[in-house]
């Protein structure tokens, strides 16, 4: 980029300060970048929103639809200054499909391999399944 183009604030994760891949709101309504707020409240053990100080009772993260897709334009917007389009991220794994395979996995010998394909599938797509397939207690 020859000339520096100026972010909006609001397209950046307040823990990364980078422009967000997968924004997604927690339950103190504060938007962060779904690696950045997993990480956060997953790996460091905190149960705090970062801003608020509050904390965070239900770890459900609320993907931000309308922040993604205002994020996806201002990108294709300042295409020429060498902004890439952010692609649309793949929903993470739910817990229920997780339990799903599991439970499916025990009914056969053909079951079980193709359940163990799928979960190994699962957990290489990205870092978000694998913190799901950990949690669940899938090794």
């Amino acid at each position: 980029m020859d000339e520096e183009i100026e972010i909006p604030p609001f397209f950046l994760c307040p823990i990364s300060l980078e422009i967000m891949k997968d924004p997604v709101i927690v339950s103190t309504g504060i938007t962060y970048d779904r690696d950045s707020i997993e990480k956060w409240l997953f790996s460091g053990k905190k149960n705090s929103c970062p801003v608020t100080k509050q904390d965070i009772t239900d770890a459900d993260l609320t993907p931000n639809h309308t922040l993604r897709r205002l994020i996806q334009s201002w990108c294709t917007l300042n295409a020429s200054y060498g902004v890439e389009r952010i692609p649309t991220p793949r929903p993470p794994i739910c817990k229920a499909e997780i339990e799903k395979l599991i439970k499916d996995s025990a009914s056969s010998h053909q079951n079980q391999a193709k359940c163990l394909k799928r979960l190994r599938q699962i957990m290489s797509e990205n870092a978000t399944n694998k913190r799901c397939l950990e949690a669940a207690g899938v090794p």
